[in-house]
């Protein structure tokens, strides 16, 4: 049976393919291999801050081990509750280097939508900006919590004294860059939790591996070259 032409097809950018190869690697491989290929060129700006690639591998790599001398394990949830900021990159490739799983929340919930994120993914860690600490401590004893590393918007430093169960963002970045080797089956193993905005019910958790975020990540690129 012949196969039809897509409808789409004709509409179909002539410089962007119609489908991609996509190699079997995780997507904190994928940050590095372009901090090996284009370390220099800016991955991150923020106000006057330029972060690049071989930068944010590095400061990932530091948070990653930081986490994992914390006791994040494999498949360990790890909130993070911080708005667009360079940290909330550094803890979303920092927490797929210790092979644990993100859970992104957004800095718009209530104390009702977090205690439920929370629960619902079972995170041990939060990742939180100073000023929505408060909030956190109000759902802290309902939850599956162990600990907070907070900072602020400002910088990465936070004026938060550390105590057996509340770090610093930024002195967890002066750990060695040495997170520990994790082996992660990329179309097995989850990389993120994604919430869905909740507008017919409870938020779910949309279970995305790597080779989800590999996939998406590469077909987003090559509408973008295509631009």
């Amino acid at each position: 049976m012949t196969e039809q032409p897509k409808l789409w097809s004709k509409f179909w950018p002539a410089d962007v393919p119609e489908t991609l190869q996509y190699p079997d690697v995780t997507l904190p491989e994928i940050l590095r291999k372009t901090a090996r290929e284009h370390g220099e060129k800016t991955a991150i700006v923020f106000r006057e801050r330029e972060i690049n690639y071989r930068e944010l591998d590095v400061l990932s790599d530091k948070f990653a081990a930081a986490l994992s001398s914390i006791g994040i394990v494999k498949c360990d949830r790890v909130a993070v509750f911080l708005p667009n900021i360079p940290q909330f990159i550094i803890a979303y490739f920092g927490v797929m280097k210790a092979g644990a799983v993100v859970t992104a929340i957004s800095p718009l919930h209530k104390e009702r939508e977090l205690e439920h994120q929370l629960n619902d993914s079972e995170a041990k860690i939060i990742v939180v900006l100073k000023s929505l600490h408060p909030i956190v401590k109000n759902v802290w004893s309902k939850t599956q919590l162990k600990n907070a590393i907070v900072t602020n918007l400002e910088t990465f430093t936070s004026e938060t004294e550390q105590n057996s169960n509340v770090y610093s963002f930024q002195k967890l970045l002066t750990e060695d860059a040495n997170p520990q080797n994790v082996k992660i089956n990329p179309a097995e193993d989850l990389a993120a939790l994604q919430y869905t905005g909740g507008t017919t019910g409870t938020a779910k958790g949309a279970m995305l591996t790597h080779a989800n975020l590999v996939a998406n990540t590469l077909a987003f690129a090559a509408w973008i070259k295509g631009a």
